[in-house]
């Protein structure tokens, strides 16, 4: 019989097999411990400090080389050929003569060695085609790509009871008694219902972005990958959606020819102080007169609905980032003129006193139209300078003038024209030659030039690029202010004729998520004759997704590009458009590694790295031997008589469960009322740990006095019926939220949401049609504890049929022991101890351990055997 020993990928010397005194330990099976393995080591072992064994140790028996004990990774032990042990040698002892340790099978690399301190919402990207609510039906009803996700979908968007259902404040039935009914006062918004992620395509993906594959059989069972989590992350977390391009296209105008008795009265007047230059204000997008002729809103953020007193446009911005803001303008003056007997009369349109001003706008409740006026000033607030000092800095003739924050701070872009022959020479630029005032307006993207002033400073900052050539004196000379690189850019530019005015703008601008665009016409008011100039807005604004870095633009503090690094408009975006970024959704606080280690913990599940790239995900009792497929038959090596039985020291018992927080509505409401111990009556107070756990306990009838107890970090899920408008039964869905929202005023609970509580899983189980998200027509996942189909799963831990517990953990009973034998086991048999039953006077046995194995066959090993396991 040969044995050889590599260390390093080269041959060790030995003086003979018996003199290297190997001894082999394997255990596969561990009943007390909830444990399948197949752990492997030798006893101490001793080689001759030959010249080959010195080189392979790199001569540590001299004592002057340091670091001498370490782990030998790359050992290989051969017997006849056969490899039995593919693992690590441990150096232990080092002496003139020899060198000692130990054999072993390495721990190999876990998900902790491959993902560290990551979190899950860092795993990296996880694309799936986005754009909007319509895509929410997609996913549930599986219209999904099949040639990634097969017939699973990566995610479903179920309803699910964050809290209380989010329904109109002024509606009647936001009384408490209606707080489970699902009518038409709900108001979902698409951020109530965030994708519950497939557990198996979650973690595929995350592997696959760490350079690494997953397979194993836990793949392929369907009890396992048609698992969905639920969602959860604090409160204040941001969920990030898909962003898409946005376009509204439509006319506006302060006098409609179509109807004479139509007229504009959403609008607001201001005289600017000191003066009595007046304007007169309307926001387009709150107005009786605007006309949207096209929208392009593949994410569904645009909306536009007729209220009793206006048309409502509203325009939100999906997601913080960079956008490309295209802005176009065609605004015509008209000679018709209205008489009316209350509020601003239409007068005939000019542009030579008149001045006028489309402006897109941030949107603030409520203030922000009555503040509005005239911006293109050409001094304080714009600039802190005054009309007539020396020194002053202007744009160059009709090139676009920057408005700083301290003027408007809802500034985003827009366009000037006319004014010229008004006696109001502040909006006039100086510079400009050919007698017509007009030229483009945006938002400074450097800080205020009040920013460091002790009073009456603006702090705020907001980011913009929009390509200009610099400021100029008035003399014309270069004056280093607002100079901005951006390449490739639209012209921006502003036009006009006898009747009509035009303008582009094109502008890269930090947008937050949340924020709404405002539309606003400001044009001269003429107190005297409360006249309003006739005039007409054709406008096309368009949002285009483009960077969620802030750090793209290079454009200072002072408002200037840096030299020499020019911005260039064609640069790629980096916004993930018309995609959802599943990978935000998932947990911000639980590290990777964690969460699969939690998750091989609830379904009694172990990761195996096999080697290079690849990872299995293996179902702890499928490697229970079963086949009979190999059988290693040793009642010609054993003697039944000298067999003997040992306990298996099973706890007496095994206690499976969830993490439960007491104060979850669901928990709560399966709770029993204590008793009064006087009347025999319940009484209101809640009898402490008597709800509905989901947990399990499983008596083993040993007479142990010790218990395994086992609490998963995932959530038992429980389940709350909901009403329709008749108080019918209509649908049962998840809640996750305290009771404290369903025990308090609905009011004053509505906004609570509680996506922080512990995830739980569930199964799809069907659809719901709903028409209160958008107003859309929207098919949302219904969900589930129960899997039933070729085989069937109940997710609690109860000691039942079909449980996680019955289907997935590994328990015997006080009826079986150990059965322990001392015999001689070839190598092959060694080798394949991990996939064979053993015979044993004439009854079949599992391998739970071997203890002793000689390669050389002159001592006997202790086999640990239990009773076929079934």
């Amino acid at each position: 019989m040969s044995i050889e020993l590599y260390i390093k990928n080269r041959l060790c010397d030995i003086n003979s097999p018996e003199s290297l005194g190997i001894r082999l330990k394997r255990q596969f099976i561990n009943p007390a411990e909830l444990s399948v393995k197949d752990a492997q080591m030798s006893y101490e072992i001793t080689l001759p400090a030959t010249p080959n064994n010195n080189e392979i140790f790199s001569h540590v028996n001299v004592e002057e080389v340091q670091g001498k004990f370490r782990i030998y990774e790359d050992a290989r032990l051969y017997v006849d050929g056969i490899l039995i042990l593919d693992g690590k040698f441990r150096l232990s002892e080092i002496t003139q003569d020899s060198y000692k340790g130990n054999l072993g099978v390495p721990a190999p690399l876990t998900a902790k060695d491959i993902f560290g301190e990551t979190m899950m919402n860092q795993a990296g990207k996880w694309l799936i085609p986005f754009t909007g609510v319509d895509d929410i039906t997609r996913y549930n009803t599986g219209v999904h790509d099949k040639s990634v996700y097969g017939e699973i979908s990566p995610c479903i968007f179920p309803l699910v009871l964050y809290g209380l259902l989010p329904k109109d404040t002024n509606n009647k039935n936001i009384t408490d008694e209606f707080k489970v009914t699902l009518d038409d006062s709900v108001l979902l918004d698409i951020k109530d219902i965030p994708p519950s992620v497939n557990c198996i395509h979650m973690l595929k993906q995350i592997f696959k972005n760490a350079d690494y594959t997953l397979t194993g059989d836990a793949l392929n069972d369907e009890r396992i990958n048609n698992l969905y989590v639920s969602y959860k992350n604090p409160e204040e977390f941001r969920m990030v959606w898909s962003a898409s391009r946005m376009r509204i296209k439509g006319t506006w105008g302060n006098y409609m020819e179509d109807n004479i008795n139509k007229k504009e009265t959403q609008y607001d007047t201001l005289e600017k102080a000191g003066t009595n230059l007046m304007s007169i204000n309307t926001d387009l997008f709150y107005s009786q007169n605007i006309k949207v002729s096209e929208r392009e809103d593949p994410g569904d953020n645009i909306s536009v609905e007729d209220s009793r007193v206006a048309k409502v446009v509203k325009m939100v911005v999906p997601e913080d980032g960079l956008y490309k803001l295209d802005f176009d303008v065609n605004l015509a003056i008209k000679s018709a003129s209205l008489s009316t007997d209350r509020g601003p009369q239409i007068i005939p349109g000019t542009f030579g006193s008149a001045m006028y001003e489309v402006k897109v706008l941030r949107y603030t409740e409520g203030t922000f139209l009555p503040k509005q006026h005239f911006d293109n000033s050409f001094y304080q607030n714009n600039l802190n300078q005054k009309e007539g000092q020396s020194g002053n800095k202007y744009p160059k003739p009709h090139e676009v003038t920057f408005i700083d924050p301290k003027q408007n701070l809802n500034m985003i872009c827009g366009f000037s024209w006319g004014g010229e022959s008004s006696s109001y020479s502040t909006y006039k630029n100086p510079t400009v030659t050919d007698g017509v005032q007009h030229n483009p307006i945006a938002i400074s993207g450097g800080e205020s030039w009040s920013h460091h002033l002790a009073e009456d400073t603006v702090k705020e900052r907001f980011y913009s690029a929009v390509k200009s050539t610099g400021y100029i004196y008035e003399d014309g000379t270069e004056a280093s202010l607002f100079k901005v690189e951006l390449e490739n850019a639209p012209a921006t530019k502003t036009a006009r004729s006898t009747g009509t005015a035009t303008g582009h703008i094109s502008q890269i601008v930090w947008l937050n998520a949340g924020e709404r665009i405002a539309l606003v016409s400001t044009s001269t008011y003429e107190k005297s004759s409360r006249g309003w100039n006739n005039h007409s807005i054709e406008f096309d604004l368009s949002l285009t997704p483009f960077s969620p870095y802030r750090s793209w633009l290079t454009v200072d503090k002072n408002g200037s590009s840096k030299p020499g690094i020019p911005m260039n408009w064609n640069d790629p975006a980096s916004f993930d458009e018309g995609n959802l970024n599943l990978t935000n959704f998932l947990p911000n606080g639980i590290k990777i590694n964690d969460w699969i280690d939690n998750f091989c913990k609830a379904y009694n599940l172990k990761l195996i790295h096999k080697g290079d790239i690849n990872f299995e995900l293996r179902i702890k009792g499928n490697e229970i031997v079963q086949s009979l497929d190999n059988i290693i038959d040793i009642d010609r090596y054993a003697n039944i008589r000298q067999h003997r039985n040992e306990s298996l020291k099973l706890p007496y018992m095994y206690e499976l469960g969830f993490t439960i927080d007491t104060n979850e509505e669901g928990y709560y409401r399966t709770m029993k009322n204590k008793i009064d111990e006087n009347t025999g009556r319940e009484t209101d107070e809640k009898l402490t740990n008597s709800g509905n756990s989901g947990g399990g306990q499983y008596y083993t009838g040993s007479n142990e006095t010790n218990k395994i107890t086992q609490t998963s970090t995932f959530s038992y899920n429980w389940y709350r019926r909901l009403l329709d408008s008749k108080g019918e039964f209509l649908i049962e869905v998840p809640i996750i939220s305290e009771y404290e929202a369903w025990d308090g005023d609905y009011a004053e609970m509505l906004k609570k949401r509680y996506y922080d509580k512990a995830q739980r899983f569930w199964y799809k189980s069907g659809i719901f049609n709903i028409e209160t998200i958008k107003h859309r027509n929207v098919q949302v996942a219904l969900v589930s504890n129960e899997y039933n189909d070729i085989y069937k799963m109940i997710l609690d831990y109860e000691n039942k049929p079909d449980s996680i517990m019955k289907n997935f953990f590994f328990l015997l009973d006080n009826s079986n022991d150990y059965t322990i034998i001392d015999c001689i086991l070839s190598a092959e048999e060694y080798k394949n101890l991990n996939k064979s039953l053993i015979r044993f006077n004439g009854d079949l046995y599992n391998v739970a351990e071997i203890d002793g194995y000689d390669p050389l066959g002159k001592n006997q090993a202790t086999l640990k055997l239990i009773r076929k396991i079934t």
